[in-house]
């Protein structure tokens, strides 16, 4: 009998915590559709040596509006194979994964490890990006060194779509 009231409290415990838990970890915000202005910022560090950073902008029509759903995989040539992208989700947006492996026809093999945070605003308005690639090239005629490169974007919408040229 003493162990079947521990077990009710147990129950009624879980039960009261639900809602904390799920108010904790929200369900990813939805973008609004609409034309994003986005701003894209890479640094890259080959051997210790840094490569000037880039930085470029880029406009964008937003038409699927769930975060998960984003083109994370561009087409890409036919010798640059990739795993799918592996996505876990938080309250804090989205955690992404991913390998690709490129091989030349002179023998050289370039692998990627992608590892990105993707982070929508609570209303939809704004997108961060920010996260890392790896790459190491081997069977090229000289040494490559290692290269990280680290990447960061932001991104907000800016107004509607222009009309579809005909």
């Amino acid at each position: 009998m003493k162990i079947r009231h521990i077990d009710l409290r147990l129950s009624a415990l879980a039960l009261a915590l639900l809602p904390a838990l799920v108010l904790a970890n929200p369900p990813p915000t939805k973008l609004q559709p609409g034309l994003w202005q986005f701003r894209y910022h890479s640094a890259v560090d080959m051997a210790g040596r840094t490569i000037p950073p880039m930085n470029q902008t880029a406009q964008q029509c937003i038409k699927e509006t769930d975060p998960a759903k984003l083109p994370l995989m561009p087409a890409l040539p036919a010798n640059i194979k990739c795993t799918a992208p592996d996505m876990q989700t938080s309250g804090k947006g989205y955690h992404v994964t991913m390998s690709c492996t490129a091989s030349e026809a002179n023998g050289m093999v370039s692998k990627l490890r992608e590892d990105f945070m993707i982070s929508p605003s609570h209303d939809g308005s704004q997108i961060a990006f920010y996260g890392t690639v790896q790459q190491t090239i081997t069977g090229a005629p000289v040494s490559i060194p290692a290269a990280s490169v680290k990447i960061s974007a932001q991104g907000h919408r800016i107004g509607i779509c222009p009309a579809p040229k005909r």
